[in-house]
Parts: structure tokens; C-alpha cells; sequence
């Protein structure tokens, strides 16, 4: 079986060493060293999984644990954990984090849109930059995997949405299946994965629909 998750982590890592470790990303107001770290403590950190709960105080907690460890690591090294990835080693605390990331079945099916939304949110902060060539085996690896994440980072939309990608299907949202008027998002699996994760100021789509319900998309929140 093709690893498309280790292979976009591999080249995750690259670009990160060709970054600057103060480098904006397009994740919030991370640089490139605190996305790094960010990667490296979400596959051995209960701490920074509690983070993305909508609790305030963990969301603190996650953030002082990310921030402690980029003060006190080399980004290289930093880099080259993300590069490793996470191993059954890494157990440190009650819960073995490390040790289920670690698992193949588990990285694949969890991991892709992960990596792949951080690597374009290190390329695409780049001033000229340039849509990646993507072969077709992981556009229909992203493809497969952007229902399930569609359903949780679309579920704020007030309105329909629906995710095409010319010539093989689409994907649409609750409110669209049920029948209400839908906005219709058109392009490649990467780019319906950007917009589904938020950066819809880079992802290369095209809307159709009633321009109010587009103009209510282009501001929506859309995330974890």
C-alpha cells in the first residue's frame, strides 16, 4: 500500500528546512519553529491534544508547551523529530501517544490532511509561491479521506456547501444534503482540502451560488 502520509511528511520536512525557524505560516500566527513543534508534540503530547478542545485553559497549556519547547530545542532538531515521526520510544507519559501515532494503519488514516495542510501552510506563506504538482494517486488519497474532515471542519457554514471535484463526485455538507440551497466549491482534492481546513485565501477554487450565500462562505469559520 502506498504511504501517502509518510511521503507528505517527508516532504512536510524539507520545506520546513528551507524555511527560516521565524517564518510565518498560514496556521494563525505560528512561525515555522512553532509549527514544527506543533507537529512533534501532536503525535507525543496529551497536553497539546487537550489543546485543541474548546477549553481556554488547555488551549494556554498547549501553547506554553509548544512555545517552552521551541526555546529550549535547535529547529533542526526539531525538524528532524518531524521528519522521524513518533515511535513507541517516545512514551513518556501514562497515556502511550506515541505509540498508537507510531502505528501505520493509524498515521495513514489520520495523518494525510494533516500534513499536507501544514506543508502548504509553510509553502503558501512564501512570497511567490506556486501550486505543488500533485500526483493523482494523492489527489484521490485526499479525496477519500475529505468527507469525515469535511463534516467537522464545515459544521459552523450556515449555509449548503458542496465540494466538487470535476468528473469524480462531490461532497456535501448536512444542511446541502438535506435540501437547502447549496454553494458549490469547485476544484482539485488539495485545494477543496485547504478551503475545508480554513485557508481559503490560497485555496485555488472557484464558488458558485447565490452571491450571498458565497459572500456567507468566504467569511464563515471554518476549522477544527
Amino acid at each position: 500500500m502506498r504511504q501517502h502520509a509518510l511521503e507528505e511528511r517527508h516532504a512536510l520536512a524539507q520545506t520546513l528546512r528551507r524555511a527560516d525557524p521565524g517564518a510565518p505560516t498560514l496556521c494563525g500566527d505560528w512561525t515555522a519553529a512553532q509549527l514544527a513543534a506543533h507537529l512533534v508534540l501532536r503525535e507525543r503530547s496529551v497536553l497539546e491534544l487537550a489543546g485543541r478542545l474548546p477549553v481556554e485553559r488547555f488551549r494556554r497549556l498547549a501553547q506554553k508547551e509548544i512555545d517552552d519547547l521551541v526555546a529550549r530545542e535547535e529547529y533542526d532538531r526539531l525538524v528532524d523529530a518531524v521528519d522521524a515521526g513518533p515511535s513507541w520510544r517516545d512514551v513518556t507519559l501514562p497515556v502511550p501517544t506515541a505509540a498508537v501515532w507510531s502505528l501505520p494503519v493509524v498515521r495513514e488514516s489520520a495523518n494525510l490532511l494533516e500534513y499536507l495542510v501544514h506543508h502548504e501552510d509553510v509553502r503558501r506563506a512564501a512570497a511567490g509561491w506556486e501550486p505543488r504538482p500533485v500526483p493523482v494517486e494523492l489527489q484521490m488519497a485526499v479525496w477519500k479521506r475529505l468527507p469525515v474532515a469535511a463534516r467537522l471542519t464545515l459544521r459552523k457554514v450556515s449555509v449548503g456547501l458542496e465540494l466538487r471535484w470535476p468528473s469524480h463526485g462531490s461532497v456535501r455538507t448536512r444542511l446541502a444534503r438535506r435540501g437547502a440551497p447549496a454553494v458549490q466549491v469547485t476544484g482539485e482534492p488539495v485545494e477543496l482540502a485547504l478551503f475545508a481546513f480554513g485557508r481559503i485565501d490560497v485555496a485555488q477554487v472557484q464558488y458558485a451560488g447565490d452571491p450571498e450565500a458565497v459572500a456567507v462562505v468566504r467569511g464563515a469559520e471554518i476549522g477544527i
